[in-house]
């Protein structure tokens, strides 16, 4: 007997999470509240698996900040704690700041949001075609250009570069597209970057000081900057070392991803959003931009074969309905940043006229607890004010498996990939699947024991928080993947990958490629590259079962990429060919094979990489290298057990035989001893002669 499909906690009936009447109350302080979310935190600054370090928080409505605070600790040695002023990059929180600078212009008639981009930046190229003109400004917005995802060089380095966003413009002039303009929605850093240069192109000034003049001044918002130079010391949350002592300060090059604020100076961004665009006598937006950032952005995408997710992307939202609100019929806009160390979520309830900041650092780059923390605060505050009964208690155990036909087995069995990798689905002699990723050259099992349910999904019983199904849309298999999200109440449901057509074995000089490595040779400046967080390594490789393609295995930003790429075309491109919604398609390039000087370089995206297999030996003694007039890098086998001394360098970086980072340093320095099988990467200015001496 099939069981009726309802979701937990979204169709419980409206008397157990309906609205209470607050009128006649007096202003709550939210004292239950705090002290929830403060124990929360100081367990996670205690336990958390995150190594989160600071934490800063602040809870609004409409005409106040009701709550902020800050915890933990910006440099344990000297004895510095955080507070409310302390700064925090918000990353992509900042991306609806960015839409609110647009929307300006719309109030003001100086920009139509389904106008083509082109028609207000006459240096937009693209290769192949005259697709990239129909890109609207909305689809900057909505994450519906068809742009690759994030032009990495330079993104996040250790020294300020003030023309990131027109090195991307630039460099477009060779890429295509991913997708049709318009077609779907994939969440793109790129887009905002544009959205840089729109605003300069329209008002004239650059976008730092628009956002300044326009938004951060007018709302008091005077903690508020972007990372143009040093900040003042003591003043940065940063993440730490081993030993507690600051890293170097970031520079967040991607100014519409990359704000610096404090959680009272966000709180009253919130409270302008509140209001429906003015904060006291200082009107931002109009009521109906407010709104229209607001509404859903993603119904009427050609394609969009999963509708039961909460990421129904607004202008400048990750979404329109947060999961966790939503689960208890509360409208909530949310968005979420995560750079490096850096992580943020904002949660604008409107009609609820309440809103939480959460920003933190810590030493890892993906999972984060903001979400989870901004949603704690919500969910308790409009529980102490009775606008919800209670705060939901998590999701029960999954139910008692269903028979599963071979017939079901074998429609979701195979190979499936994404950005972030492949993934394989077995079927075992129990009737159920195993799930496999494909990691380090090999398949690794991952989930075991997959059994199907009542609903269609698949679910281990080890493993209740995430269940799979099986989609077809546009002509392919979707592997639908749902988890258990926020404070586990509810769920959330999204395209994870899908399965690859069957390919033509590789050519001779593909098959030759596999098993290569090549090194970086820009984006020298990496804040990656400095803290040991991306190797400088990029090499090829196939997967076993997806005959046929190429595995682009690189470490960038912080992420192990696995990016499955189609070299049928021809012997030196070999193409993106992922086609996934929201943010499992995000962050794809065409690789490109390029033949300088009889070597085969490799261009991934923005970044360059030349063979390992021809760096130069250096001997005991005193050589050169010239840095040449692109500004590349240069690579140096180092001599046995020897100690250096540079002079002419800009910046450096020694690492061992496995290109783990040893040291690194900007400008001249004697090196101590390396290790045998040593590397160094040097780089100055154009044209100039790096000196290194190694002695034994």
């Amino acid at each position: 007997m099939t069981k009726p499909k309802t979701n937990p906690t979204t169709d419980l009936p409206r008397s157990l999470f309906g609205r209470r009447s607050n009128e006649d109350k007096l202003p709550l302080n939210y004292e239950a509240t705090i002290a929830n979310v403060r124990s929360a935190i100081l367990k996670e600054l205690d336990e958390g698996e995150t190594i989160t370090t600071a934490v800063t928080v602040a809870l609004v409505d409409n005409q106040r900040i009701l709550w902020a605070e800050a915890f933990g600790s910006i440099d344990r040695p000297r004895g510095l704690v955080a507070d409310t002023e302390s700064l925090f990059c918000i990353a992509s929180c900042s991306k609806v700041i960015a839409a609110t600078a647009v929307m300006i212009l719309v109030d003001r008639g100086l920009i139509a949001l389904d106008v083509p981009l082109a028609r207000y930046m006459s240096e937009l190229r693209m290769a192949e075609g005259e697709q990239y003109r129909d890109i609207t400004v909305r689809m900057l917005l909505n994450h519906s250009s068809g742009l690759h995802g994030s032009h990495f060089c330079n993104i996040i380095t250790i020294s300020p570069v003030y023309d990131y966003a027109v090195q991307f413009r630039d460099s477009l002039a060779d890429k295509r597209l991913k997708h049709e303009p318009g077609e779907m929605s994939i969440y793109c850093n790129d887009g905002y970057t544009l959205i840089e240069l729109l605003v300069s192109a329209v008002t004239g000034q650059c976008f730092t000081d628009f956002v300044k003049k326009e938004i951060l001044e007018p709302l008091g918002m005077d903690h508020s900057c972007f990372a143009l130079e040093p900040f003042q010391p003591g003043s940065l949350a940063t993440g730490l070392d081993s030993a507690g002592r600051p890293d170097p300060q970031e520079y967040i090059n991607v100014y519409a991803s990359g704000l610096f604020s404090t959680p009272s100076d966000m709180g009253r961004f919130a409270m302008m959003l509140l209001n429906g665009g003015c904060l006291g006598n200082r009107r931002i937006l109009t009521t109906e931009a407010v709104a229209e950032m607001g509404r859903d952005q993603t119904l009427d995408l050609p394609f969009n074969p999963i509708t039961g997710h909460f990421a129904h992307f607004g202008l400048g939202w990750d979404g329109v309905r947060e999961g966790g609100l939503a689960a208890v019929g509360v409208k909530a806009w949310y968005k979420c940043g995560d750079a490096d160390h850096y992580h943020s979520c904002l949660i604008v309830a409107p009609d609820e006229q309440l809103a939480a900041v959460v920003i933190l650092v810590n030493g890892v780059e993906m999972g984060s607890v903001a979400p989870i923390l901004a949603e704690r605060i919500m969910l308790q505050a409009l529980a102490e004010r009775e606008s919800i009964t209670h705060v939901p208690a998590p999701l029960k155990s999954i139910a008692e498996p269903a028979t599963a036909k071979d017939e079901d087995l074998a429609s979701i069995a195979g190979i499936y990939a994404s950005s972030y990798g492949p993934r394989r689905l077995d079927v075992q002699a129990d009737r159920t699947l195993t799930l496999s990723i494909f990691t380090k050259g090999q398949w690794r099992p991952f989930i075991e024991g997959l059994k199907m349910r009542w609903d269609g999904f698949f679910i281990a019983d080890n493993h209740p928080e995430v269940a799979y199904r099986m989609v077809r849309a546009g002509g392919r298999r979707y592997l639908v993947a749902r988890r258990r999200s926020g404070l586990g109440h509810y769920e959330m449901e999204l395209p994870d990958s899908h399965d690859m057509p069957t390919a033509r074995p590789l050519s001779a000089k593909w098959q030759a490629r596999l098993g290569q490595r090549w090194l970086i040779v820009n984006d020298l400046y990496s804040a990656f590259l400095a803290l040991g967080r991306q190797k400088p390594l990029f090499s090829l490789g196939e997967v076993e079962g997806l005959e046929g393609y190429i595995a682009a295995l690189v470490l960038t930003a912080g992420l192990d990429l696995v990016q499955i790429v189609d070299p049928q075309e021809n012997d030196n491109l070999a193409r993106m060919c992922l086609k996934i919604p929201l943010d499992n398609g995000w962050g794809l390039n065409d690789l490109v094979i390029e033949n300088r000087d009889g070597e085969e370089w490799v261009i991934w995206g923005s970044l360059r990489y030349r063979p390992l297999t021809t760096v130069t030996s250096l001997k005991y003694g005193r050589s050169t290298v010239t840095i040449n007039m692109e500004g590349l890098g240069e690579w140096l086998r180092l001599p046995t057990s020897s100690s250096l001394t540079l002079s002419g360098a800009d910046i450096w970086y020694v690492y061992n035989a496995e290109f783990t980072l040893l040291d690194w340093g900007m400008k001249d320095r004697a090196i101590g001893a390396v290790a045998d099988s040593s590397y160094l990467l040097v780089h100055s200015a154009q044209g100039t002669t790096i000196t290194v001496t190694a002695e034994p």
